[in-house]
């Protein structure tokens, strides 16, 4: 019994740890190479960020983000949160590609992302968020 408790604590650390590597690696993308030498134009973003948390919600069959969360420190990855709520993974890797894409797009259109790093960031993006919603990072396997 006491070897489960701990394989399930380990698990509920790798599903925080997974989640927390995501966040890093979208915000590596966000804030690309020039992210320090340039400002960033305040907008008004609550409304947007609020619209795409709820879209993300809703493909993930979750009430709330505290529901995502209690689904992670569980040991969930997203898409068995997904399946769990019959709700198709594929669908959050698409919303979050595409709300990427856009984000990448408009930090080219603005100036604070090269070309270069525009393309290798836009070709390696479905991998990163795949493996993220299915927990596949490199000391899961």
């Amino acid at each position: 019994m006491k070897s489960t408790n701990t394989y399930r604590r380990i698990r509920k650390g790798k599903a925080m740890i997974s989640t927390l590597l995501l966040g890093i690696a979208i915000s590596s993308l966000l804030l690309g190479e020039q992210a320090n030498a340039q400002a960033v134009a305040a907008t008004s973003t609550s409304s947007v960020t609020r619209e795409q948390q709820d879209t993300f919600l809703g493909a993930l069959g979750a009430a709330s983000d505290e529901d995502v969360y209690d689904e992670l420190y569980e040991g969930r990855t997203l898409a068995e949160t997904a399946r769990r709520n019959n709700k198709n993974p594929q669908a959050i890797i698409d919303l979050q590609v595409a709300q990427m894409n856009e984000l990448l797009t408009q930090r080219l259109i603005d100036g604070t992302l090269s070309p270069d790093t525009y393309r290798a960031q836009k070709e390696e993006l479905t991998d990163i968020i795949t493996k993220s919603v299915y927990g596949q990072h490199s000391y899961n396997q």
